[in-house]
This record gives C-alpha cells, sequence and structure tokens, in this order.
C-alpha cells in the first residue's frame, strides 16, 4: 500500500484505532491482560474495560504502538514507507519524511522491524537451495589510521576480516531467503543454520568451494562451483540468487544506512528478507500491522 492510499484510508485515529481493533480482535476484544472475553467499552474514548481483572486497556496494549504518544497514522506511514524503500530508508530521512526527531524516528523502524516476521520460518527449505556466506562492513575512511573498531566494521576483506559475517540461504522454487549473523563460517556452523531451515534428504545444496561446505557432500546432495578459478555457473549449479540477495542488502548499507552495529545488524537483515520474501505479496502492509497486534 502506498503512502497515498495509507493517508487516505486512516485519515484519523479513530479510524487508525477501528482498523487495529478490527485486526486484533475482529470486533470481539479480549483482555490483554488474563484474556477474559467479559469486556465492556468506556463511552468516551476508545478504552476498554476488563470485568474479570478489573482492568482498562486499549488496542495498543501488548503491541508494537505500545504506550506511543504519536498518532497511529504516524505509525501506519512510517510502515508503508519502510515497506516501499527497496534499499531501506534511514532514521534521519525517515524522521524528514513524517515530521518526527530522528531518535523517534529510529525506535519505529526498530518496532516495525519486530513486525516484520515470517509466519512460514518453520518450513524447511527443499529443492535446490543455494548457499553463501558474506560480511558486512566498510572501508576506512582516507587517512584515517585508528584501529580496527567493532562498531564501524572497518576492517581488511575475506574471510580474515573482523566484519560481522551473515550467512543466509535461497529456496529457487520459491524465492523465499533466509538469513542470520554467525561469528564463525566453520563446519559446525554451517550446518546448525541448516539443521534449522533445510530438509537435507529432499534437497540439493549448490554452493561455492569454500572448504567449510566440503563436508555436507555425506549428508546432503551438494554441489559447488569453484569460484577460485573462476567458476561462476555450469550449467543450473550456481549461487547467483543468494548472491543477489547479499547486493540488494549491502546497497541498503552503503546507500541508506552508512553504519550499522553489530547489535542491531540481525534487525536490518529480518527486514531486508522480509521484503524480499514479500515483493511480489499487494497485501504486506496489512500483514505486518497484524503481525504488529499480535507481537
Amino acid at each position: 500500500m502506498d503512502i497515498i492510499s495509507v493517508f487516505q484510508k486512516f485519515k484519523t485515529q479513530k479510524k487508525c484505532i477501528n482498523h487495529l481493533e478490527k485486526v486484533r480482535w475482529n470486533g470481539k476484544p479480549i483482555c490483554p491482560y488474563c484474556s477474559s472475553n467479559r469486556i465492556t467499552k468506556y463511552k468516551v474514548g476508545h478504552r476498554h474495560h476488563c470485568g474479570a481483572c478489573n482492568k482498562a486497556f486499549s488496542v495498543t496494549v501488548g503491541t508494537i504502538y505500545h504506550d506511543t504518544r504519536l498518532p497511529l497514522q504516524k505509525w501506519f506511514l512510517a510502515t508503508a514507507i519502510i515497506l516501499n524503500a527497496k534499499k531501506g530508508i534511514s532514521a534521519r530521512e525517515l524522521a524528514r519524511q513524517i515530521d518526527v526527531n530522528k531518535d523517534t524516528a529510529w525506535r519505529m523502524e526498530m518496532k516495525i522491524r519486530e513486525a516484520m516476521q515470517d509466519k512460514d520460518q518453520s518450513e524447511l527449505f527443499s529443492g535446490i537451495v543455494e548457499c553463501d556466506e558474506c560480511y558486512i562492513g566498510g572501508k576506512k575512511k582516507k587517512g584515517d589510521k585508528k584501529k580496527d573498531d567493532d562498531d564501524n566494521f572497518i576492517n581488511p576483506r575475506g574471510r580474515g576480516t573482523k566484519k560481522q559475517g551473515v550467512i543466509g540461504v535461497v529456496e529457487r522454487s520459491t524465492g523465499k531467503v533466509r538469513a542470520e549473523t554467525k561469528n564463525e563460517f566453520k563446519f559446525k556452523d554451517i550446518k546448525a543454520f541448516l539443521e534449522k531451515h533445510l530438509d537435507f534428504g529432499n534437497s540439493s545444496l549448490y554452493t561455492d568451494d569454500y572448504r567449510g561446505y566440503s563436508p555436507f557432500k555425506k549428508i546432503v546432495k551438494h554441489s559447488t562451483v569453484n569460484h577460485s578459478t573462476g567458476e561462476y555457473t555450469r550449467g543450473d549449479i550456481h549461487t547467483n540468487t543468494i548472491e543477489g540477495f547479499w547486493g540488494i542488502f549491502k546497497r541498503s548499507f552503503i546507500g541508506s544506512y552508512h553504519q550499522l552495529s553489530k547489535k542491531h545488524l540481525q534487525a536490518y537483515i529480518q527486514e531486508c528478507c522480509f521484503k524480499y520474501n514479500n515483493r511480489d505479496n499487494k497485501d504486506v502492509f496489512e500483514l505486518v500491522v497484524a503481525n504488529g497486534v499480535r507481537a
């Protein structure tokens, strides 16, 4: 949903609250504290009263919008802006667009990222699955003689770097991707990641020639392309799809965020994965709102 549609559909706070109540409760409020349905609505305002635990609450309790002092319309506009920014949007730019300060915009972005969750994460990938790893970081500024800093990701290229590692898999048949941060890429680390996302018995694993993948030939159908000799594709054997995803994420880092801390990197990866997996989903805005009130 584009920002014009969001603005026209949710012009008032009342319309926003009514929409959240419909999404969360479908017209039948449930107490977020004790799960009772003995609910009465106050005559004034948008709060409800629970007859079981005697507590008052609104639809935002226990959601990503809990205790917010901003109009919900701004939250909905921020959601649409973030979803429509293929390569991400910085907190400062979002702050300018919805007229809040940069710290508020950053907190909103992090809360909205919490709602960017795919429900099918428990389903294992099968068929042809590409796996690859990358390192997220930046280049040392010209004339900067300071030592490497973990927060600034200033390190050499390659696997000898201290940059934050990220590993990902993509399922060719669906185009779905999953990724997470990793400090090391030894066989046991890669195996632990793949066991969470890959059906070994019904998959063909395609990787590059990194030696950490070599033992997988014994537990899954495994083919490689030899990047070290300049081979990047052999028939349908390649890792171009997952590398294309890394390209999108790195463009967001270089062009929008400029600097990411290791502490929050997983949240940014989750956002990128979610938008990539829902790139053809016309109801993705409603999905994020639904996830947000069920957080």
